[in-house]
């Protein structure tokens, strides 16, 4: 099976902007620096997810499904585009939401919880750490409604049908650097549920491309839980295509040195490291996803990680959102 024949149901608008960012190269006076705009691929505020619940929604759909049980944190982008795809295509969001790096339960919506309720979701919140196994919850709420009458489509994590979204985006941004002219050596982005950093390898790899794709983890899972899981993708995508090729735990490229205190919890670095980006380029960045990536990338040119003549390309997975969960953390008037 080619690329192009795995089945998927369009739910985001493509190609997404590559464009560079001169004042964020000059700031750091290093590599060429160009964004991968995946914060606008339209799907609810958008984000990196779209391309990879195309697939699976086209799975669920062939299966019958008409609920999808998904889980997360509280302030979750999967879980937020699960939902609008879910109401697009006619089906029942059911979301199992750890409190994370909340703790507690929250008080009112905000952020990507907010839309979530408002579009509709069937939110069950769990007092749980982001690492938590919640495949019992979600076992059990997938019961409720099938003794409903439902057929339920439960989703423990990024299953491999989901890689091909990150691979497809692979050749687009290799017709993208074609049209501006420029050799990509480089793609950075945040990495969590390995969906993303798998399909992106895998992409570069069926180019026969040498470009490098670094992780910068997000502090979802310990980095060596997070490479078993990119390995274990990729090898699952492999099967369902029938095609092979020698990728190995050393091409997957996993930075954890950017965790800053643990997933979702604020730093100095990332803080400002937001600032940054929204004075010098105008770009908005998270706290928990795009924040600590671009930290990340930034850190590694100071430390001469990229040649100054190189081209490195951030991939915005979007998480917009959940800004606003932080807003005390930016002052106020």
């Amino acid at each position: 099976m080619r690329l192009e024949e795995v089945p998927k149901i369009p739910l985001g608008f493509y190609p997404t902007p590559l464009h560079e960012l001169p004042r964020l190269s000059k700031t750091l006076d290093g590599p060429r620096i160009f964004i991968k705009r995946d914060d606008l691929t339209g799907l609810a505020f958008g984000g990196n997810k779209t391309r990879i619940i195309e697939y699976i929604f086209a799975d669920a759909k062939a299966a019958g499904a008409d609920v999808v049980v998904a889980s997360c944190g509280i302030q979750s982008n999967w879980a937020r585009q699960i939902t609008a795809a879910a109401k697009i295509l006619g089906m029942k969001p059911v979301l199992i939401l750890r409190t994370a790096q909340f703790g507690e339960e929250p008080r009112e919506y905000d952020g990507n919880l907010l839309l979530d309720v408002l579009m509709g979701a069937d939110v069950r919140v769990v007092k749980a750490p982001i690492t938590a196994d919640v495949s019992r919850e979600m076992s059990e709420v997938a019961n409720e409604y099938a003794a409903k009458g439902h057929k339920p489509y439960v989703l423990y994590g990024e299953p491999p049908i989901g890689v091909f979204g990150y691979a497809n985006c692979a050749y687009e941004l290799t017709q993208q650097a074609k049209t501006l002219g420029i050799k990509i050596d480089y793609i950075v982005h945040a990495s969590s549920g390995g969906a993303t950093q798998a399909g992106l390898l895998l992409g570069v790899k069926m180019q026969r491309l040498e470009t490098r794709v670094v992780g910068i983890s997000a502090a979802s899972r310990p980095k060596n839980i997070l490479v078993q899981d990119i390995k274990r993708l990729i090898d699952g995508a492999f099967k369902i295509i029938g095609f092979d090729l020698d990728i190995s735990s050393e091409d997957i490229v996993v930075f954890d040195e950017y965790e800053l205190g643990g997933y979702g919890i604020p730093s100095m670095e990332v803080l400002s490291t937001i600032r940054l980006l929204a004075e010098t380029e105008g770009i908005i960045l998270d706290p928990v996803y795009t924040g600590k990536a671009m930290w990340g990338l930034i850190d590694l040119v100071k430390k001469g990680y990229f040649d100054r003549d190189e081209v490195v390309v951030f991939i915005h997975t979007g998480g917009l959102p959940a800004l606003f969960a932080y807003r005390k953390y930016f002052g106020s008037p």
